[in-house]
């Protein structure tokens, strides 16, 4: 499957895909629009929720939740695994981690 881009400041969360994906959270750039400064890359069975957690007062990753809650414009790409299993999605997730070098992960 394909990557996907979206703003996660100009969608509704709901609209989100329930399925098992990875996924990175990133800043926008003001000049080009595009995602930079990877925070956080993370796997979950259902992405609406996994990204709808993220926002909540009580987000455990404290880098995470303090990027979460600013003011910034926040971006994610993901990519749809429906048919993997947790092993596959982390090792797609490692690979991420080492493609964006995320600021969150622990």
């Amino acid at each position: 499957m394909a990557r996907q881009t979206v703003n996660l400041d100009e969608i509704n969360l709901d609209d989100l895909p329930q399925r098992k994906s990875v996924y990175a959270i990133f800043a926008q750039s003001k000049e080009t629009g595009k995602p930079i400064n990877c925070r956080y890359v993370g796997e979950t069975n259902n992405l609406q929720e996994g990204t709808k957690a993220h926002f909540r007062e009580n987000e455990q990753n404290e880098c995470l939740k303090e990027f979460m809650q600013s003011s910034k414009t926040k971006m994610m790409i993901y990519e749809l695994l429906p048919d993997s299993d947790k092993k596959e999605r982390l090792l797609k997730q490692d690979e991420w981690i080492k493609e964006y070098n995320p600021k969150c992960n622990d």
